[in-house]
């Protein structure tokens, strides 16, 4: 047998042999017998869930703001004098009644100058008597009267009104007319010498002593009022769309009790550009027992009450996903829901789109999903 022929039974035989083994292992194969297959079951994830109730709800927007009197004046003497030490002296924390004299200067030269004047102008007046009972018979009586009445003391009375043009003309050319008005002038000017309080407030600055000499022009302190409160706050654009004029506020201080109570007096026509927020101001006074509460720059905290939003509810912003959307609990699975938000604070949200009685996702989950088994949490520290 040539080596040809030995090649060609060596390969034969091996192709058997393997088509031989390939079948024994597909044999073996067949024989085993397969195991089951089937889906692990999903645990139902434990989550904390709440009731809608649906109702009346007053919008509550956050506010802050400093306290501002809403009657304040500083206090510039109009005339030189010297600060009269008086029965209630003109300091810092000083409080003084509507009318009471909070300054009083010295006026003793300018109202000797006044006498004086009154004194001339009741000497010019005298002398005219005589012409004024030859000329005007109807007046002298009148004229002559108003000579007894005048008292160089007190201020002149008001000058009897003219019955003709004659007469009229004949006292502006004796300079009886101007002499009056110079006097009252005078009057006026010795007046400033005491400056009264025009409301009941407190001086919260005193830059003048008693004795010490006070000029003309010069700024002698500030008053300010008591009673009479407003706040200014600034109001974010997405909440005026709630706030009205005449919306009750509270506001409270830093342990959070309510210090005072008002109203939104104004709203501002303009938002700012660069904080999107509007200037709202709210008047407020005191709550008793708090009267001393609220001074002038005291920094607070409140809340505006608008009108209330029905038939709608109340969630926390952490309930809610992509700004509109709530998870319901139906049946052990999460089922997604839009609603409508009417209003939204730093916390919460008011809404509508739900009924009462619908059981909502109460936290936040960062994996939930639409069609995931849920049960409901038994315990707070259950995962």
């Amino acid at each position: 047998m040539n080596s040809i022929l030995k090649g060609a039974v060596r390969l034969a035989l091996g192709v058997g042999v393997l088509a031989i083994g390939v079948g024994m292992m597909n044999g073996l194969i067949s024989m085993k017998e397969e195991m089951p297959v089937s889906d692990k079951p999903t645990a139902p994830r434990a989550v904390r869930n709440a009731v809608i109730e649906v109702g009346s709800i007053h919008p509550e927007t956050p506010v802050e703001g400093r306290v501002e009197a809403m009657y304040k004046m500083d206090l510039i003497s109009e005339v030189t004098g010297t600060l009269l030490m008086g029965s209630r002296e003109f300091r810092e924390g000083m409080a003084f009644a509507a009318g009471e004299v909070i300054l009083a200067m010295d006026d003793t030269e300018a109202r000797l100058a006044l006498i004086a004047q009154r004194s001339q102008f009741l000497q010019l007046l005298s002398g005219q008597l005589a012409d004024l009972q030859m000329d005007f018979d109807g007046s002298s009586e009148v004229w002559t009267g108003y000579v007894k009445s005048i008292d160089v003391d007190e201020t002149l009375p008001p000058l009897p009104e003219a019955a003709s043009d004659r007469e009229r003309l004949f006292l502006s050319n004796r300079g009886i007319v101007s002499n009056y008005h110079s006097i009252r002038s005078a009057e006026e000017k010795c007046s400033k010498f005491q400056v009264r309080a025009p409301f009941d407030g407190i001086v919260v600055l005193a830059n003048v002593q008693p004795g010490a000499l006070v000029r003309a022009g010069q700024m002698a302190g500030k008053f300010v009022g008591e009673g009479n409160y407003e706040v200014k706050t600034a109001v974010h654009a997405r909440y005026l769309s709630t706030i009205q004029r005449r919306d009750s506020v509270q506001f409270y201080d830093e342990e959070g009790k309510t210090v005072a109570t008002g109203t939104v007096h104004r709203i501002a026509g303009n938002v700012d550009s660069s904080t999107q927020s509007a200037s709202v101001f709210c008047r407020i006074k005191p709550v008793r027992g708090a009267v001393n509460a609220l001074r002038d720059g005291r920094f607070l905290t409140g809340t505006i009450e608008s009108a209330p939003l029905e038939n709608s509810f109340q969630l926390p912003l952490a309930w809610m996903h992509d700004e509109s959307h709530v998870f319901e609990v139906v049946e052990g699975r999460l089922k997604e829901r839009e609603i409508e938000v009417l209003f939204r604070s730093r916390s919460h949200a008011i809404a509508r789109g739900l009924e009462s009685g619908v059981v909502v996702l109460s936290e936040s989950l960062t994996n939930a999903f639409e069609g995931m088994i849920v049960r409901t949490k038994t315990n707070e520290n259950e995962g």
